[in-house]
Order: structure tokens, then sequence, then C-alpha cells
């Protein structure tokens, strides 16, 4: 079983195409920042391209570790996110408002499809940074590289890593450290601040 997530209006054969977008068509229509409809290590692959990045600092671990809940050991889990440290550089070639348009996303797929929310970047990634948290997952990395203006990661499965064991990792955050709130919060915290978040938007 191989899971293609955030598919939009990109289908691949042989793979279970998954978008939360109704009008993108996809084989199945998922939150994909709610529980993957699969078991544990149930997938033999997984392939995220131009997704992860539209989670933010928090909702990421819930996300990420969706992903690497449903792969088997020893499956395969390709990302690609754009470089952020790259396109930085390109601040002066593309001009203020063309900088700001390619940072923040497109909320209007193909020009054609509106995705809302979901089209927005909420967050950078870097070669070492975005080893460095798939890492946590027990994801062994085979390769990374950037392609233009893309990081393209891809790893295998190497150990199973528990919501218990995920949800003692420390997230760190410099506009608290330097301001009100904590500098440190265990994952557990705020996976339970975002599924009380989610909850109250469901209400409303």
């Amino acid at each position: 079983m191989k899971l293609h997530l955030g598919c939009g209006t990109k289908k691949l054969n042989g793979w279970i195409n998954i978008d939360s977008v109704k009008a993108c068509q996809p084989d199945v229509v998922c939150d994909i920042s709610q529980p993957l409809p699969y078991e544990d290590q149930s997938a033999d692959e997984v392939l995220a391209e131009d997704l992860l990045e539209h989670f933010d600092k928090y909702l990421r671990f819930v996300v990420f570790y969706e992903w690497t809940r449903v792969l088997k050991i020893g499956g395969r889990i390709t990302i690609q996110v754009p470089d952020f440290k790259k396109t930085l550089f390109k601040y002066f070639k593309f001009g203020f408002d063309n900088f700001v348009d390619f940072i923040f996303g497109e909320n209007l797929w193909n020009s054609r499809i509106y995705i809302g929310h979901f089209g927005n970047h909420k967050w950078g990634y870097s070669q070492k940074t975005l080893r460095a948290f798939v890492e946590q997952f027990g994801i062994k990395v085979l390769s990374l590289e950037t392609k233009g203006l893309n990081i393209r990661l891809v790893g295998e499965k190497a150990r199973h890593v528990s919501q218990d064991e995920l949800d003692t990792l420390l997230i760190y955050s410099h506009a608290n450290k330097f301001g009100d709130g904590a500098d440190k919060v265990a994952v557990k915290f705020a996976r339970e601040k975002i599924k009380e978040f989610q909850k109250n938007q469901k209400d409303v």
C-alpha cells in the first residue's frame, strides 16, 4: 500500500491519492491534520510533496507522527519542501511582492480550485533542520538534496516511535523565551492544545 498525501490534482497510478479538498477529486478525502484512516505499520511507502511546510511549528509534529505511524519498518518515505534557506537569497531577485507571495503560498490551486488555509506556508526548512526533524520519528535519511528551490528527502523507517515517546520531546520557542511564556513545551502539551483548538473550531 502506497499513500500519496496532499496529492492535489496530481494523481499517481498505483498509489492511494489523498487530499482534504474534494474538488481535487482524490481517491480518499481526508484532512491530513487529523489521524490517517489506516492501521499502524500498514503502508509500504509514503509520498508527501510540497505538503509538510503547510503545517505550523507545533502541528507538524502531530501530522508527521501520523505519516510515520502508518509506515512499516523498512518502509520508504519521500518528502519535498521548499528550501527556505536558499529562498531567502532570492529576495532581491524576486522583489518584495513576489517574494512574499512565494513564501506564504497560494490559496487558489492551479488558479482554479480554492483550497483555503491549506495553501499557506507555515514553516520553513533547510537541509539540516529537515533531517533533524524526521530523525526524531525513527526515520533514517537515505538521500537529501536540493533541486532548484526545493529540498527532497528520501528516508526509511528504521524503528517505530510511539506516541508516548514522541510526547516527551521538547519544542523550542524563541518568541516565548524572550516574551512571557515558557521557552520549551513538550509535544504532548502542544498536541493537547491543538486537539482542543480543533474541537472548538468544529463547535463554532
